[in-house]
């Protein structure tokens, strides 16, 4: 008969076991078996936001997803200059202000008007809609020099990082009891070809009472001043910014191992009254692989 091995035995094993586990075994099952993660959106159904995404390995060729730099000249008048308030290290979040000008959230709100349809909510295999879990409409936008100068304005945000790819842009209107429940914009995919490493969620109009955009795995952060663009005396759990015209929140997605941070696990509260418009843009990150 076997003996029990000793407590001091027991202690030493879990010492090895426990760096083994921390730098070897989780990174592998990030890797590459992420839906087996709790915090991957495969394990929570409808809750990743999709949009019109093909899914990991795009065909980056594919301009109904991907916006290509593709030479064609573009004019971009003199932007207003934006500020950037930084909120969060890991994961990287920042604050935008005056991000997009008034003219040019004038310019999509109207070219969006005769373009929205029901949003959808998607659950790996399936597009459906469904109001008690995403209650908008979304107008794809047509590439004029506005947007593009916003493709090109986010890419340079972001260092114009190699293998990043600009999707194509929707407008996402929410009017009276509007919402999104909370979902992730990463669908850990980037093992299995491509995935959002970061998204910028730019307001429109926000002519409108409630609709703010909640991080409940958020801290709220110490500085009085964060109050001007959160909602300082929310009784929510973690987070919420207030919806202002032209500014912007943006967070990376994706950490430095392609694993998705489980903190932008985010929602669109309900619009009590008026409407809002948001804009996302967002950025899909898909590397070169030697046998492509």
């Amino acid at each position: 008969m076997a003996s029990i091995p000793k407590l001091s035995t027991v202690i030493t094993w879990a010492l090895y076991f426990i760096p083994v586990y921390l730098f070897i075994v989780d990174p592998l099952l990030r890797g590459f078996f992420p839906s087996l993660l709790p915090d991957s959106p495969k394990n929570n159904a409808d809750l990743f936001d999709e949009s019109g995404a093909p899914g990991p390995g795009i065909n980056l060729t594919d301009d109904s997803f991907i916006s290509p730099e593709d030479g064609i000249p573009f004019n971009c008048p003199d932007a207003e200059g934006y500020r950037v308030h930084l909120l969060s290290r890991t994961p990287l979040i920042m604050y935008i202000e005056n991000f997009v000008s008034e003219n040019e959230a004038n310019h999509i709100l109207e070219m969006s008007v005769e373009k929205y349809t029901p949003s959808i909510v998607y659950d790996g295999q399936t597009e459906r809609i469904d109001p008690t879990k995403r209650l908008s409409d979304r107008a794809l936008l047509p590439r004029d020099d506005t947007v593009r100068c916003l493709e090109d304005r986010a890419r340079a945000f972001q260092g114009w990082r190699p293998n990043l790819y600009i999707e194509r842009m929707w407008a996402q209107r929410y009017n009276a009891s509007g919402h999104y429940r909370h979902h992730y914009d990463w669908a850990g995919s980037l093992a299995r070809g491509g995935d959002r490493l970061s998204t910028f969620m730019v307001y429109l109009e926000a002519d409108c009472e409630g609709g703010g955009t909640n991080f409940p795995r958020l801290k709220m952060p110490a500085g009085k001043g964060w109050c001007r663009f959160l909602e300082c005396e929310q009784q929510e759990e973690g987070i919420t910014f207030k919806p202002i015209k032209g500014n912007a929140v943006f967070w990376e997605n994706l950490r430095p191992d392609g694993t998705g941070y489980p903190e932008t696990w985010h929602a669109a509260f309900p619009v009590t009254k008026g409407t809002k418009v948001g804009l996302n843009i967002w950025s899909w990150y898909q590397p070169k692989w030697k046998n492509r």
